[in-house]
């Protein structure tokens, strides 16, 4: 009897342990932590902490010799976090940088899924000296575009580092049960010269890098009920000079806009604006767009079309696949004004909605200067257990009496824990105008994905109609079936230099609907992973590509490495022969792609990147040069504090001779409130012969800008 006794009272015991592990229910204070990096507030001697990290990066389920220990606590207005990271203070990297330029330092990451649903998370990050990272996640893509309103310090002392966070509930959605609230947390930490993260809860090899399914409940009470208001009124004038047939025209503009964002409820948020600032802070970072069969796709940055984007990432679609982006908000160019509502109705929907009235695009050859197209996009999503779900989609931009009119649905399941099987279907409608008549296609695609700690793959099947198209989304290419699978496995030497090797085999056939013709690709690479983020790797495919209905080879050899040498130096470098094809005369060619990058952190203040990208295309039947081309951008930030920071940024592109440096001066207090102070230029080797303009060896100035923006955020 006393055996079973012992025996019942160590299965309760396991199974109480278990449950505490499971869920932490924060403790709520009457005062708040002081936000200093300092861990001596009487909050974080009551309030629950967590240990027991383990890693999950390059291994999972092992210790590693620097504690972490997370606090959790709350008043009605405000969430709060504390971690102590122990470690070696002279070995801590770290920097002092603009936000969302801190992922090549230690850091901290709060993974909170606000309304515990298993759809979305976002990642709250901060290093060593304070500085804020945010991102979202949904659907498997991370996005950094994402600024919310959070407040974060940190110190490093003797022991390692502290940091301290407050995040005011006004600033996310949940679901409020009359004060109650639970969120799913998983807390993480980076130590970037050991090439590790941990996490707790601790992640289950067998579920592998499934987040959303691995959350720990965190519960809170007393949350007071708000009404959410915000307005962001903002200024913008600029001064643009471009060269007009031998002359230098310049033009000034003034332009007042307004933002505003009502929370209906805690879950759901509508957003409206007039005349929109879209100017960006940081110039797109420019890609090689010679030769390309499709157009290039830059990332959303602009505040307004941000939140709530998670939720128009779409199932079985990936940046392999030709239907890249249902929704891409970035053909939305320049609206006269916008509005969106997103979030939550009940427990498992999720709507998603925008309506923008955009200027027309001014290379139409039917342009007109008062003419605006409109845009319409509605995203609905039911969730089930874990990270499944159905959603539809429908989006449509209608100008001139034409349109295009995406509707589909798209979903997944996730079975036994590791296996996901998704899927989605469009069918396109699409009117040139009045006078014409409607055509419609279909696009669809299945993928089941297994993900585990010594395996990943997946199997995909795509259909794309040759006339599909998305006037609102982002297609690389149509007009085909594909076939495709790839297997990763991973192997764990013990006791070796290599942390993790990492293989992969790629195979696909794709049949080109136009010409009846079929291409394949075979790819394999094998990837050695050590410490001080280093990673070093081997590729090569052997590929065929249809255009214009014949048959070209399109196969690659690279090597690549990349390291973080020290705490100041970052280095990476990849090289490539491919076979390729030159689109603008459908010729087979061969050539070289080159591309390396520095980042040099010369202080905690001081940052200098450098990075070289080179393209060549030579006949192969000729060995006649078609082009090659260097782009060399420059970057030098000095960040004063982490409000104030300098820029200066120059680029040049070889081909187009052009040189376009940009200069910047910019204060971000909170995420709204700003000021921007900048110049940029572009100078061409060029000039005007009485009729047109013609090489030159000298540079002319054919454009420059001045531009002034102030915006202030105003919370009620």
């Amino acid at each position: 009897m006393k055996y079973y006794s012992i025996m019942l009272l160590t299965v309760c015991t396991l199974l109480l342990a278990q449950s505490v592990k499971a869920q932490v229910k924060s403790v709520k204070t009457d005062v708040p932590p002081e936000i200093d990096g300092i861990l001596d507030d009487d909050i974080w001697l009551k309030s629950p902490q967590v240990t027991g990290f383990k890693t999950f990066v390059p291994d999972f389920s092992k210790d590693i010799p620097y504690k972490t220990i997370a606090y959790v606590a709350h008043d009605s207005e405000n969430l709060y976090f504390a971690i102590k990271c122990f470690d070696e203070p002279n070995l801590i990297k770290t920097s002092i940088a603009a936000r969302d330029r801190i992922r090549a330092d230690d850091w901290i990451c709060i993974n909170l899924d606000t309304f515990n649903g298993g759809q979305s998370l976002l990642g709250l990050y901060v290093n060593p000296n304070g500085i804020q990272m945010d991102t979202q996640f949904a659907a498997g893509s991370e996005d950094i575009g994402v600024d919310l309103i959070w407040y974060s310090a940190a110190k490093i002392d003797d022991e390692g580092y502290n940091v301290e966070i407050k995040i005011p509930f006004k600033s996310i959605r949940y679901s409020d049960d009359d004060g109650d609230v639970e969120m799913g947390v998983i807390f993480e930490r980076r130590i970037s010269r050991l090439s590790t993260q941990v996490s707790y809860p601790a992640l289950d090899p067998e579920k592998g890098f499934a987040f959303l399914t691995q959350m720990m409940p965190l519960n809170y009470s007393g949350v007071r009920k708000y009404t959410l208001l915000e307005l962001l009124p903002a200024i913008t004038y600029s001064n643009n000079t471009v060269q007009e047939e031998g002359r230098s025209v310049s033009e000034d503009n003034f332009e007042p806009s307004l933002t505003a964002k009502i929370g209906l409820t805690s879950e759901l948020v509508l957003d409206a604006t007039l005349n929109p600032d879209f100017s960006q802070v940081e110039s797109d970072a420019q890609q090689v767009e010679v030769n390309q069969r499709f157009a290039v796709n830059y990332p959303e940055r602009r505040p307004f079309f941000l939140e709530g984007s998670q939720n128009f990432n779409f199932a079985a679609t990936s940046m392999f696949s030709p239907v890249r982006q249902v929704v891409n908000t970035r053909t939305i160019v320049s609206p006269r004004g916008a509005t969106k509502l997103t979030g939550k109705i009940g427990d498992k929907n999720i709507i998603s909605t925008i309506y923008a009235l955009d200027r027309a695009d001014q290379s139409l050859a039917d342009y007109s200067e008062d003419e605006t197209a409109d845009v319409g996009i509605i995203r609905y999503m039911r969730s089930f257990t874990q990270d499944s779900y159905l959603g539809f989609i429908g989006t449509r931009r209608s100008r001139n009496g034409g349109f295009n009119s995406v509707l589909g649905f798209d979903g997944q399941y996730r079975f036994n824990e590791a296996n996901v099987v998704s899927g989605n279907f469009l069918n396109s409608t699409t009117q040139v105008d009045k006078s014409s008549n409607a055509t419609s296609n279909n696009s669809m695609a299945f993928r089941i994905a297994r993900n585990t700690r010594s395996f990943s793959g997946n199997i995909n099947i795509e259909d794309i109609a040759q006339d599909f198209q998305s006037q609102v989304g982002f297609i690389t290419r149509t007009g085909i079936t594909r076939l495709s699978g790839s297997v990763s496995p991973k192997l764990f030497p013990k006791e070796s230099l290599v942390q993790r090797w990492d293989f992969t085999l790629y195979g696909s056939i794709t049949k080109d609907k136009p010409s009846g013709l079929n291409e394949s690709v075979l790819y394999g690479s094998i990837a050695a992973n050590l410490p001080k983020n280093t990673r070093l790797s081997i590729s090569a495919d052997r590929s065929s590509e249809i255009f214009q209905g014949v048959e070209f080879r399109d196969g690659s050899i690279s090597l690549s490495a990349s390291s973080q040498l020290n705490k100041r130096l970052r280095v990476s470098t990849n090289y490539d022969w491919d076979n390729g094809i030159f689109y603008q005369s459908a010729e087979q060619g061969y050539g070289k792609r080159i591309r390396n990058f520095i980042d040099y952190q010369a202080s905690d203040k001081f940052n200098f990147q450098l990075s070289h990208n080179f393209v060549s295309l030579y006949s192969e039947a000729t060995d006649v040069k078609y082009y090659d081309l260097h782009i060399l951008r420059g970057r030098l930030v000095y960040q004063a504090n982490q409000y104030l920071f300098f820029r200066a940024i120059g680029q040049y592109n070889s081909l187009s001779k052009v040189w376009s440096p940009n200069f910047l001066a910019s204060f971000t207090y909170i995420p709204g409130t700003v000021v921007h102070l900048g110049y940029g230029t572009v100078l061409e080797r060029t000039q005007w012969d009485g009729r047109q303009y013609v090489p030159a060896d000298n540079y002319l100035q054919t454009f420059s800008g001045f531009f002034f923006k102030a915006s202030y955020l105003w919370r009620l």
